[in-house]
């Protein structure tokens, strides 16, 4: 196990502390929740894309998710058309 001071959520927290005391009074921020998420869940996707040389079944297989999802995120975040050349 890791040392709360390390791995990916300590990670994040340390950069949206950061994100919020640099933008102080003047951002308020709408959306947060599905921005960070969105970009975790993109690299989430596109790290474990390399790491499966490609192969979409086994990505969905080490993520956990339905292939039919993995395809419908992929799409929704641009990773399709990045490996397709497109």
């Amino acid at each position: 196990m890791t040392d709360k001071n390390e791995g990916l959520g300590a990670a994040v927290e340390k950069y949206m502390r950061r994100f919020y005391a640099d933008s102080g009074d003047e951002v308020c921020p709408v959306g947060m929740y599905d921005f960070v998420m969105g970009e975790v869940e993109c690299r989430l996707i596109a790290a474990t894309l390399d790491y499966a040389k490609g192969n979409r079944l086994k990505t969905a297989k080490i993520l956990g998710i339905n292939r039919n999802t993995l395809l419908r995120k992929m799409r929704d975040f641009g990773l399709d058309a990045k490996r397709d050349g497109k």
